[in-house]
């Protein structure tokens, strides 16, 4: 079988002419159109008849007010509240915070091992803690106390260190 290998055209079929891309430009102007006269109508045409809505409405509200009764006017003209003076607030305060004092419970253990370890911990931050044992019925619990701490602000700060460093805490707040 022979081959012939002599040079073919490049040109067997005859060349197309490139299709031209078509613009969008008028679709997309078309649709913004048709998208903002579908904004503008259809809420108008979903909208029950105004009419029929205000009078009910009115006719809703008239009915409310009249069953409403407003006799507080005349309960505050008549009672007298009496407001202490500046002097007498801030010495109830001070008899109040001065029989309490605020302790923070950092944990509950039955390990007094553990117990030690949170101890040796809140010391490293320089918290003052001290290990409170206790017996139960089920056996002894070991709880470990930052404080006392003579009023909220010290104790908020401390509590915040705690949370700082993953501890979680409870707030005791005990007769002096």
């Amino acid at each position: 079988m022979a081959r012939d290998y002599a040079k073919k055209s490049a040109t067997r079929y005859p060349k197309k002419k490139a299709v031209g891309l078509k613009s969008s430009r008028p679709a997309f102007a078309s649709g913004l159109i048709i998208g903002a006269l579908c904004m503008h109508f259809i809420p108008i045409l979903l909208e029950p008849n105004p009419t029929d809505s205000k009078t009910s409405l009115k006719s809703a509200e008239d009915s409310k007010l009249s069953a409403l009764k407003f006799d507080f006017y005349t309960l505050l003209k008549d009672s007298e509240i009496i407001v202490p003076d500046s002097g007498q607030l801030e010495n109830s305060k001070s008899q109040v915070e001065e029989k309490y004092s605020y302790v923070l419970q950092a944990g509950s253990f039955r390990n007094p091992r553990d117990a030690e370890n949170l101890k040796v911990q809140l010391l490293l931050l320089n918290l003052s803690a001290e290990i409170e044992t206790f017996s139960l019925d089920t056996g002894t619990v070991h709880r470990i106390l930052v404080g006392p701490f003579a009023n909220t602000s010290k104790m908020a700060s401390a509590r915040a260190k705690l949370a700082e460093n993953k501890i979680n805490s409870l707030v005791l707040k005990r007769k002096l």
